[in-house]
C-alpha cells in the first residue's frame, strides 16, 4: 500500500492549503483532512511518493494523471459528480477545517477565477480529468498572480 507523504504533495489543494494556511496545525489538520482522498486515488491511480517527489521538485503536477487529481478531488468535493469545480463545497471545506483569513481569501479568488473553468469543453464528459488539469493550472496562475 502507497503511504502519502502530503507534506510532499505540492500539486492543487495541497499548494493552495500549505501556503495560506495560518499555522502548522491548520495545514496539518487540512492535510489530515484530505488524506483518506489522496490515499484512496493514489491505491486506485497506482501513483507513487516518487511521482509525488517528482511533482515537487518540478513544481507542476505534469506526470501526475489527471483522473487521480479528478479522484480526490471529487471525494473531497472540490469537483461535483459532473466534474465540474465546486466553488461553494470547496469554500465550505476550507471554513471547515482553517481559522485563517488568507488562505479563505485566496480560495475566494481561485473561486472567482476557476469557475470558469466549468464552461470550457472537456473531452472526457463528467470524468473530471481535463477539469482537474484545468483547475490545477487556473490555480497555480492565480498563486502566481498574488505572490506578484
Amino acid at each position: 500500500m502507497f503511504v502519502v507523504r502530503c507534506s510532499s504533495f505540492v500539486v492543487a489543494l495541497f499548494c493552495l492549503v500549505s501556503v495560506y494556511a495560518q499555522s502548522g496545525d491548520e495545514e496539518a489538520g487540512i492535510k489530515e483532512a484530505l488524506r483518506p482522498f489522496v490515499q484512496e486515488c493514489a491505491d486506485e491511480f497506482g501513483i507513487t511518493e516518487e511521482q509525488f517527489e517528482e511533482a515537487k521538485k518540478n513544481g507542476n503536477a505534469g506526470d501526475i494523471d489527471p483522473c487521480f487529481m479528478s479522484c480526490f478531488l471529487k471525494k473531497a468535493k472540490f469537483l461535483d459528480s459532473q466534474g465540474k469545480f465546486d466553488v461553494d463545497s470547496s469554500i465550505a471545506f476550507v471554513n471547515d477545517n482553517m481559522d485563517g483569513g488568507p488562505a479563505k481569501q485566496f480560495l475566494s479568488a481561485v473561486g472567482e477565477e476557476c469557475e470558469k473553468i466549468n464552461d470550457e469543453d472537456v473531452s472526457d464528459g463528467d470524468k473530471g480529468c481535463d477539469r482537474a488539469k484545468m483547475l490545477f493550472d487556473c490555480i497555480v496562475d492565480t498563486k502566481k498572480r498574488w505572490d506578484d
